[in-house]
Order: structure tokens, then sequence, then C-alpha cells
């Protein structure tokens, strides 16, 4: 696995914030990266959630459902939501869009 200069400086900065944060998003980043698949389109450990609608393919990537979470948890802020957690949330995010070429493909007509 190689890590770019970019992915190194962003948790180094992530580190200074919060030391939780930073952990809780490395403990994301590579969760996730051992459980989806090793390339786009190859399935992972985890199946991925695909809705097919008529002619078109709504795939839910797995960074979509953390964003989407994230964003819940953000405006709710339970209680027992730590800044371990939302680190967590955002390791996923960050390797589902960092690590896929297709991550932006959410909606795609079916040909």
């Amino acid at each position: 696995m190689k890590l770019t200069k970019p992915k190194i400086f962003l948790g180094i900065s992530l580190a200074f914030l919060s030391l939780q944060a930073f952990f809780g998003a490395l403990c994301g980043y590579f969760l996730t990266k051992f459980l989806a698949g090793k390339e786009a389109g190859q399935p992972g450990k985890i199946k991925s959630l695909i809705f097919e609608i008529k002619n078109w393919r709504v795939h839910l990537h797995h960074w979509l459902i953390a964003l989407g979470l994230l964003n819940v948890f953000l405006f709710w802020s339970p209680p027992f939501f730590s800044q371990f957690s939302f680190g967590f949330l955002g390791g996923i995010v960050f390797q589902g869009i960092s690590c896929y070429p297709d991550w932006y493909k959410v909606v795609v007509k079916i040909k």
C-alpha cells in the first residue's frame, strides 16, 4: 500500500486537532481498506448497496453512507458519539474518495 504525501500531510494536521479523531480516522481508513474491494468494480468482503430502478443503477458507496451518517450525527450530536467516531466516519469517507476513480458515480444509466 502506497501512502502519498497529501494523505500523510492530512493525517498529521488532523493529529494536531484531536488525537481521538486522528486514531478514529486511521481505524476507519484501514478497516475500510481491508473490507472494501481492491479496485473499483471488484467486490469486497461486504456487499455493496446497489439498486436498479427502471433504466438506472443507484450505487450507495460506503463513503456516501458514512457521509450521510456523519451529517446526521453532526446535527443531532448524541452524547455517546465521540471525536473518535467522527474521525472513524471521516476515515471511511476519505478512503472511499481517495482510493477509487469512480467514487462520484452514484447514479448511472443502464445501457
